[in-house]
């Protein structure tokens, strides 16, 4: 796999989109997939840091004013309202996760609220990028718009449906300040410009009005033009969301909040014997 690679890197290096050590994003994750096959961690390490785009080609957008910056510090201290937002787009049946989440969030005193394409439609029918990923069936890009439109107008706590709660008797109001933004971290590092650490956009606290949102909603469009192909992850997910939240004060949401990670489609019974785990609150289980 290796001699297939070396000899055919030169015609396709180039091709955008481009990543940080200037190959073509697909051949650059080949690399990194050949290095986590074989074993070596530290191949494996800089091929995950790289894979992104050149830092200084998002930066422009990303470049926030000191009166953003201080809008961004003045909501740290806004409350963030009691209900949970899932969104799920496209023919697939609803993952079993929703419903769970609809049981936590009534014996926690929190609203929930799921949101198929005529909801998101309905409050964001005229954002361009919303409309353009679902219609070319780039779910995880149009989920990434439509969560920042929702969190921008109603605020909250946004979850993908691939967490499912880890316990009944805790709620996020336990674990998380329920003031201001909240993200969590990913655990491998990129070279985003701004850092090493990589924010997740799965599980967002805000409340509404948080200029980050605002901020986002402006700058998709912009980058989904700046690296043409880009996959969602870059342009409309975590590094872009990175690189906006990272020019304000954000809370860290403790690694414990993650009680549990399960392989793909992994049986109910493995999210059963997970349950109710002292400390965390989300499994992550991708049922479908």
């Amino acid at each position: 796999a290796r001699a297939v690679l070396d000899r055919i890197a030169p015609d396709l290096a180039a091709l955008p989109p481009v990543t940080a050590l200037g190959l073509n994003r697909r051949l650059h994750a080949a690399f990194l997939r050949l290095a986590k096959r074989t074993g070596d961690s530290v191949a494996r390490a800089g091929w995950q840091m790289h894979l992104v785009p050149p830092p200084g080609v998002l930066a422009a957008l990303a470049a926030a004013t000191t009166g953003q910056r201080r809008a961004a510090l003045d909501a740290q201290a806004a409350p963030v309202p009691r209900v949970i937002h899932q969104i799920w787009l496209g023919p697939l049946p609803v993952p079993p996760a929703a419903a769970a989440w609809a049981a936590h969030a009534a014996a926690q005193g929190y609203a929930h609220r799921l949101w198929r394409e005529a909801d998101v439609a309905a409050l964001a029918g005229d954002d361009a990028v919303f409309r353009d990923r679902l219609a070319r069936g780039d779910y995880p890009g149009a989920v990434d718009a439509a969560r920042y439109a929702i969190l921008a107008q109603e605020g909250g706590i946004y979850l993908d449906c691939d967490w499912y709660p880890a316990r009944m008797d805790a709620g996020f109001h336990d674990l998380i300040p329920m003031t201001g933004l909240t993200a969590m971290a990913e655990e491998v590092p990129r070279l985003t410009g701004k850092g090493p650490v990589l924010l997740a956009n799965s599980f967002i606290a805000a409340p509404p009005g948080h200029p980050v949102m605002d901020r986002l909603r402006a700058v998709l469009p912009l980058a989904a033009a700046a690296i043409p192909g880009a996959p969602a992850w870059w342009a409309t997910g975590p590094l872009i969301f990175t690189l906006i939240a990272r020019d304000g004060p954000i809370t860290l949401a403790g690694a414990g909040l993650v009680a549990a990670a399960l392989p793909r489609a992994a049986p109910f019974a493995a999210v059963e014997a997970a349950l109710g785990r002292d400390g965390g609150l989300l499994i992550a289980w991708k049922s479908w």
